[in-house]
């Protein structure tokens, strides 16, 4: 009986003790959550902050762009916080609270943040994506106007957002918003037709760009990456906008730690601004879209996220007349056209993607993503004119200056369409990383290895009905062109098919990014400065101890692979960038500084798997044997921040020079905003160039932005060749135009290598800001873009013919903005209390009033003779907008 109760006295007391372990174990393992900020000593987030926690194990993270970062601890620990950036340290010693999330109090450096302008999420990305500094892209259009004025990316037309980039056409640059391939319209012919981009500005938290050399986790493509990320609510918030053109709003909210989500609509009627154009008619455009990102955290580690965007573009045009003046002060026309008839276009796109993105640890990320993409659009129209071109008096000492003294050509035309094409797009695809950091001192130096490992998987399927139905037919001074059988009526121009693909694509990559640097410690800095003082220039000693100086590499290797199941095609692309932030100093303000500055190099081959337009020929049949377009990429460049004027942001300067080598290239003519393709590879050719730009405060407290470009871009299309003709006396014969038309000899021509049909050899771009002294809520924008001549040709599909140069082009737009929200005033009012921001503009568009050029129109007259005739751009026009943002 004795030892049953003993062993009944010791079975009670491990239960209790069970219970008692069993009930403190969730309080000794509760999880907290420590989120924490670092600021510059302005006040603006700092990002790029290594932030190191002396937990078991050790954590490591750098802050992001909002400045953030977090770790996850044990209750009833202290943490050790180590912060440094650039040769600044800072320490802090937090004791862990019993709350599931703890803020730690914003920690402030010494240094000045750069607006964002630090190209990666962390200091060891390779830094090939340039985060753009932040602009109100609402005051500015959209955001493809602001890369227009701000990168390399260049556009000659206002009416659409295509923009070229080092030589390519709009078709070769990627653009994600949140991790989702963005597609546009296929059947879009105008920029009057176009409708508006994807990318609501108002929705933006920020924008990253390369023009090229990016990395392998980027898709294949020939140019460029525009990597747009939406906002994440983290409280209620409201804009709208309201202007001649249309409206638009969006709402933000935090519902809850678990839940936010992000709404936007626009609506545009712009036939005011298309009013401006040349030819007159009744434009009726009605574009709207509408888009809704949400956020769902499952758990901490678990967020479920959902993007869902719909667009609907109408665009109504009945033309009634056309003039437009050309030629020179010695030999002035006049180009007439009266219209009937009208055309309807209808473009409705819809997009939703879905996003699971886990991190099951602090250094592992897995992503997953799907989406689908359909577009129904239709293009009808039945429009003839009826022409006339006049030969102009251009003697002002007559009374006949200015006006017609004979009729050159009488004609008419007649264009037909019924254009349906239904596309659905669809795609699952896996991202994912995994990042490592080690590190080992000595008394004289300490060395940081950080390297981050990323993957990719992605499946899509492609599904295209095309039913075109489109002819041209010219009516040249009573007789049909061409001319052929005269018993019958031949077209110009006709094109009828009835097309389906359906095709599949797989891809993937593996990308490795090292970044390593090296501190030494107690590091003695001697610099000699010759300085001016009493206009003598005096040799001024610096001296300093730097604790801790470094300097840093940062490596990406990558390789993409893919294969297209429509033309049996596998390729496999390597590509490598090297980024060099060198240990630098510079005497400033009595003292010794670092300079911020950095080098890189980037190269790798770039493929482009032909897409939908890729395999349609002029004649509206599909080459399916057409492979992908290949280049290899050589890239160089370098940042540089400097100080003048006293500003305590710096300035920054940027330059690339590049080398683009392509091969089984597909060449293609751009009417319009449609490209059209040959559908052959049989074409090489290269661009190279160089691409600079600058911005900072020139004005203090607003930053402003310069930008220039110089660009050579070639292609020779294998076997192309053409006849020349030589009369009795060794001249070329130009039909239509020499006396002597006999020919007696002729020539094989072999072009080799001609212009590629965005080769423009200078652009320069400025956004500039301004405030007013004394007034700063009055700011002014002014918009500059110029670009150099682009080539052209005759209306046939001989590339070598398309030597000729347009116009350059030229715009200045004007925008002054007034904000009814006084921020430094404490007075209360119904604007202050309820509104962050309200600002009244008045923009002007093309002040100066050029006549820009979009391309020419090929008349023909009675003997033969050939004019092309400006197809001009919008004139000057005024808008009044309202902004206004919610607090």
């Amino acid at each position: 009986g004795k030892s049953v109760k003993v062993l009944t006295l010791c079975s009670m007391r491990f239960l209790s003790f069970l219970f008692f372990f069993l009930f403190c174990l969730p309080i000794w393992s509760q999880k907290v959550r420590l989120i924490g900020t670092c600021l510059a000593k302005n006040g603006k987030p700092l990002e790029n902050v290594l932030v190191r926690a002396k937990t078991n194990p050790p954590q490591t993270q750098y802050s992001d762009s909002l400045g953030n970062y977090s770790f996850t601890v044990t209750f009833g620990d202290s943490v050790d916080l180590l912060f440094s950036i650039d040769d600044f340290k800072e320490s802090r010693k937090i004791y862990i609270n019993k709350e599931n999330v703890q803020v730690i109090e914003a920690i402030t450096f010494s240094v000045l943040q750069h607006q964002g302008v630090t190209i990666s999420q962390s200091k060891i990305d390779p830094f090939s994506l340039e985060r753009l500094p932040k602009i109100d892209a609402q005051k500015i259009v959209s955001i493809e106007k602001a890369l227009t004025l701000t990168t390399a990316a260049t556009s000659n037309n206002e009416l659409t957002t295509n923009y070229n980039v080092r030589g390519g056409n709009y078709d070769e640059n990627l653009v994600y918003v949140n991790g989702f391939l963005v597609y546009r319209p296929f059947l879009t012919r105008s920029g009057q037709q176009e409708g508006m981009s994807f990318i609501h500005s108002a929705l933006v938290e920020s924008v990253r760009f390369s023009a090229g050399g990016f990395d392998a986790q980027y898709g294949d493509r020939l140019s460029s990456v525009l990597d747009i990320t939406y906002k994440s609510p983290q409280k209620f918030n409201a804009s709208g906008m309201a202007s001649l053109l249309g409206v638009e709003a969006h709402v933000e909210q935090e519902v809850n730690h678990r839940f936010n989500y992000l709404v936007g609509a626009r609506y545009r009627s712009n036939g005011y601004f298309l009013n401006s154009l040349p030819t007159k008619g009744a434009y009726n455009p009605v574009f709207m879209d509408a888009q809704i990102l949400t956020n769902y955290n499952i758990t901490e580690k678990l967020t479920f996220s959902f993007l869902g965007h719909y667009s609907s573009n109408n665009f109504r045009f009945s033309p009634q007349t056309s003039e437009t003046d050309f030629g020179t002060a010695n030999e002035a026309y006049s180009f007439r056209i009266y219209f009937d008839g009208q055309e309807q276009t209808r473009f409705q796109t819809m997009m939703g993607g879905m996003a699971l993105k886990w991190q099951p640890n602090r250094d592992t990320k897995l992503d997953f993503y799907a989406s689908a993409f359909n577009t129904d659009e239709k293009e009808y129209f039945d429009i003839q004119g009826q022409y006339y071109i006049n030969l102009l008096e251009t003697d002002p000492s007559k009374e006949e200056y200015g006006d017609s003294i004979a009729v050159l050509g009488v004609g008419s035309f007649l264009n037909h369409a019924r254009n349906n094409l239904n596309a659905t797009i669809l795609s699952v695809y896996h991202n994912g990383e995994h990042a490592f950091f080690t590190g080992f001192s000595n008394n004289e130096h300490t060395k940081y290895r950080s390297s981050l490992l990323k993957w990719g998987a992605q499946f899509q399927k492609d599904h295209f009905r095309d039913v075109l139905s489109e002819w041209k037919m010219i009516d040249s001074a009573g007789y049909s062109l061409p001319q052929g059988d005269p018993t019958q009526v031949e077209l110009f121009e006709t094109i009828k098919s009835n097309l389906q693909m359906d095709s599949y694509r797989l891809s993937g990559f593996l990308q490795y990014n090292n970044s390593w640097s090296k501190v030494k410690k107690n590091l003695l800095v001697k610099i000699d400065k010759k300085v001016k003082i009493n206009d003598k220039k005096v040799k001024q000693h610096y001296e300093e101890i730097i604790r801790e100086s470094s300097n840093r590499f940062a490596l990406a290797a990558g390789l993409r692979t893919g294969f297209t199941a429509i033309n049996n095609e596998f390729y496999l692309t390597p590509r490598v960038s090297l980024t060099y932030f060198p240990r630098s100093y510079l005497a400033q303000n009595s003292k010794i500084a670092r300079r911020n500055i950095s080098y890189r190099f980037s190269t790798g081959l770039y493929y482009q798997p032909p897409f939908y337009r890729e395999f349609r020929t002029f004649e509206g049949q599909l080459n399916t044997n057409v492979k992908a377009q290949k280049s290899l990429h050589v890239v160089a460049g370098t940042d540089f921040y400097f100080n003048m004027w006293g500003r305590e942001q710096p300035f920054k300067l940027t330059g690339e020079i590049y080398y683009k080598y392509l091969w089984d290239v597909n060449p293609y003519k751009i009417e319009n905003v449609r490209t059209r393709y040959f559908a052959e590879n049989n074409a090489v050719a290269y661009a190279y160039g160089i691409d600079a730009n600058i911005h900072g405060e020139f004005v203090e407290g607003i930053e402003s932005f310069f930008k220039f470009g110089i660009l050579s871009t070639k292609e020779d299309i294998k076997g192309d060749s053409y006849k020349e003709y030589y009369n009795a006396a060794g001249q070329k014969i130009i039909f239509g135009y020499s006396e002597d038309q006999v020919v007696v000899d002729s020539a094989t021509i072999y072009p080799g290598y001609i212009p590629r049909p965005t080769d423009q050899f200078f652009n320069f771009g400025a956004l500039v800001q301004d405030q007013m002294p004394g007034l700063e809520n009055l700011t002014v924008q002014m918009g500059l873009q110029f670009g150099s001549r682009l080539p052209y040709g005759p209306p046939s599909l001989d590339r070598y013919k398309d030597t000729l140069r347009i116009r350059s082009y030229f715009r200045v737009d004007l925008g002054m903005s007034y904000n009814l929200i006084d921020k430094k005033s404490e007075k209360r009012t119904f604007w202050n209390e309820n509104f962050s921001d309200a600002v009244v503009s008045l923009e002007v568009f093309n002040l100066l009033g050029i006549n820009n050029v979009l391309s020419k129109q090929w008349i023909q007259d009675v003997e033969g003779k050939y004019y092309s005739i400006p197809n001009y751009l919008t004139s000057r026009r005024f808008n009044l907008k309202l902004i206004v943002r919610l607090k």
